[in-house]
């Protein structure tokens, strides 16, 4: 099976940057994130989670967890913005 985060790794020259979270937001309609290491608030306007050195807001409208697992995250709705604090 073809891994896009790995396939990614291989080719970076800094691999350091890519070890705590990676997202991928797809069209705005569809946030996959993997590396989360807690949801801290959830509503559909605003979603925020833990990472390894911070937080992420993910700031939208009628937004719902599709996928919640130990390390991944798929967010549906429609995704305004994507912060990291």
């Amino acid at each position: 099976m073809f891994n896009f985060f790995g396939e990614l790794k291989k080719i970076a020259e800094n691999k350091n940057f890519i070890e705590t979270y990676n997202i991928v937001n797809m069209s705005g309609r569809i946030l996959y994130v993997e590396g989360h290491t807690g949801v801290c608030h959830l509503s559909k306007q605003l979603i925020t989670f833990k990472f390894k050195g911070g937080i992420i807001t993910v700031i939208g409208e009628q937004m719902c967890l599709a996928e919640l697992t130990d390390k991944t995250i798929k967010i549906v709705g429609k995704i305004k913005s994507v912060e990291e604090t």
